[in-house]
């Protein structure tokens, strides 16, 4: 093995790339990464026709390189499409690949799913959910909470009190009333469930009336086994015993509350009362399936490398929601979007989270050894972020900002709702909001030599001796060319964005109208979509120069410079161009009178933000 040397393993059948050597895998033409895509094409000499009657489809690959000290493994791919092509007396198999993410994108949400208010599963445990597709139950809680009276209860007086209501189809394991005593109470108190039909009755001691507080305070008692109820039910309290100076209290509302529910009391008598305008003070819990929608999916293990504050801690609750039709991608992104942790999918094909890290590789150059080099200064936009609680009774709020970007131009976002506790966990949601726009902020690109496997969000200092630039970031985009002399990988900052923002246009893939293989004629049709997707979707010179760049003279192309439509097209595009730009290409240009023997990529991509 030597540095360059790359290798792919197809179902347990390895190919490889060496120099000076009959190698079967002709090359690595693209192998980009994204924290949300990972895609690779994949070039095989096929000139014995072994591919021909092979059906590589649905198989799974892994690309290694060699960085200078043996292989290193990239992420598990999946062939997805497989191309027997003939050009030019060459015989090849294309293939293209994609990962983890890409088949998580494809995995979509069976039905609709609203989390429950008061379930207390935190983000770390919806992640781990929704990646393994298995549904995990929890026990959640119906209430009404609202009270300002007391019913007492003692022998001779009222001793039962509580609330009819409708229970949908729930798995009810307890019941739960605000009590009080006054005195000394003694005898049992019990709590009951019973349908209005008197088609079942569950009934729970608490205990003593002696063991309550002197205070209101919810008391629960859990039946000894839950009950699926779908129907109309009374949910009761009831103590008969005590007196008129030493009894039980329960809580109620003297106006109503919930709409279709009404209070009924009894007295020692035998006589009932029901009030449609007064709702008692109660709770019920009941068990719900858990996030059932990707149960038909692949299984993944999520892999906490190391956590931020929030990921064990904060609780989503109905904030969090999932529609039919949504991909499992998109749901672990939007559970992210509450914490500051990054996702990236590995070589053990499994999607591991982490913290922002904060050291890596670093590159340094004078003239000429970098394959390309842009620094971009860039704002971190908006700076100050401001997060509310959605019960703007609790009154919890928390703020934090860019320090650097806010003491240049101070742009507030708009507010945040979130499910608040304290202040500080308002301060903590709003950091990682701020900690994943600085993260993300565009600050340039490079394209080098592979000496070290880099992966996405790996932190990298560039440093470019000639022009005193020094760049560091976390690499949000990755594309490796292992193929016909080039072993480079080109990395940007920041993450891709999905829609373009104003002054930063998004990453776009551009796709040449036909293959090019080895000895092909570049021809004006190759190539003119480049033209028009870089001038009419990016006005960042440093993007076009980038992919220019990495087109015409990192991977180049056999170029015949007696043609005359070739020139003609690309001549009268210049003149649309922005001056340096049309300088630079006008250099490229005059270098095509040199033949040069390579591959140009079937799909390029654009940098950027």
């Amino acid at each position: 093995m030597a540095r360059g040397d790359t290798k792919i393993v197809i179902n347990s059948q390895t190919y490889e790339r060496k120099a000076n050597a009959s190698n079967i895998l002709v090359g690595v033409r693209k192998h980009s990464e994204t924290e949300d895509s990972q895609t690779a094409e994949v070039v095989l000499d096929n000139s014995d026709k072994r591919f021909t009657d092979l059906n590589l489809r649905g198989l799974t690959a892994v690309i290694s390189y060699d960085y200078g000290s043996g292989y290193e493994a990239t992420p598990t791919l999946t062939v997805m499409t497989q191309d027997d092509i003939t050009s030019g007396g060459n015989y090849q198999t294309v293939l293209n690949l994609v990962g983890l993410p890409d088949l998580l994108e494809t995995d979509k949400a069976s039905k609709d799913y609203i989390h429950n208010l008061t379930d207390t599963k935190t983000v770390k445990d919806l992640l781990t959910e929704v990646l393994t597709g298995t549904a995990v139950a929890s026990t959640v809680t119906e209430d009404q909470l609202t009270e300002d009276s007391t019913f007492d209860l003692y022998e001779g007086s009222i001793i039962i009190v509580g609330q009819t209501l409708n229970i949908p189809n729930r798995t009810v394991s307890s019941l739960q009333f605000k009590l009080k005593k006054t005195g000394s109470p003694t005898g049992d108190i019990f709590f009951f469930m019973r349908a209005t039909d008197y088609s079942f009755t569950e009934i729970k001691k608490l205990g003593d009336a002696s063991t309550l507080d002197g205070t209101e305070t919810f008391y629960e008692a859990t039946f000894d086994t839950p009950r699926l109820v779908d129907d109309n039910v009374h949910i009761y309290v009831e103590y008969s015993d005590g007196d008129a100076s030493n009894f039980i209290s329960v809580s109620y509302n003297s106006t109503a509350i919930k709409e279709g529910e009404y209070l009924g009391l009894r007295y020692a008598s035998g006589e009932w009362n029901l009030y449609s305008d007064l709702d008692c003070a109660y709770k019920y819990s009941y068990s719900e399936a858990g996030v059932d929608v990707f149960t038909h999916t692949t299984s993944y293990t999520a892999v906490f490398d190391s956590e931020s504050s929030l990921m064990d801690t904060y609780q989503p609750r109905d904030s969090f929601q999932i529609t039919e039709g949504e991909s499992r991608l998109e749901i672990v992104n939007r559970l992210l979007d509450y914490v500051a942790d990054l996702k990236r999918f590995e070589s053990d094909n499994q999607p591991h989270f982490f913290t922002t890290p904060g050291s890596g590789n670093s590159y340094t150059s004078d003239k000429g050894e970098f394959y390309t080099h842009s620094n971009r200064k860039a704002l971190v936009v908006p700076n100050k972020q401001v997060v509310k609680s959605f019960d703007d009774a609790d009154g919890f709020e928390g703020s934090a900002t860019s320090a650097a970007s806010f003491a240049l131009t101070p742009i507030t976002g708009a507010p945040i709702r979130a499910y608040l506790t304290s202040n500080a966990q308002g301060d903590s949601v709003a950091a990682a909001v701020i900690a994943t726009l600085e993260v993300n902020s565009q600050i340039g690109s490079d394209s080098v030599y592979m000496i070290n496997y880099e992966q996405i969000w790996n932190y990298v200092t560039v440093t470019n001796n000639w022009n005193g630039s020094t760049t560091t970031g976390n690499i949000a985009y990755i594309n490796r060319v292992s193929m016909a002399g080039s072993f480079q990988q080109f990395f940007s900052f920041g993450r891709q964005a999905k829609q373009g923002i104003a002054g930063m246009p998004p990453k776009r893939e551009v796709k040449t109208e036909e293959f090019i293989l080895d000895e092909t004629l570049l021809k004006w049709g190759m190539i003119k979509n480049l033209f028009v997707i870089i001038d009419e979707n990016t006005d960042d010179i440093y993007e076009r120069l980038n992919i220019l760049f990495q087109l015409f003279e990192a991977l180049g192309v056999k170029v015949d410079a007696n043609n005359q439509d070739l020139s003609d097209n690309v001549d009268a595009l210049l003149d649309e161009k922005v001056e340096t730009l049309k300088l630079f290409i006008a250099g490229v240009v005059e270098r095509w009178h040199i033949t040069r023997e390579a591959i140009a990529p079937v799909v390029i991509t654009i940098p950027g933000s």
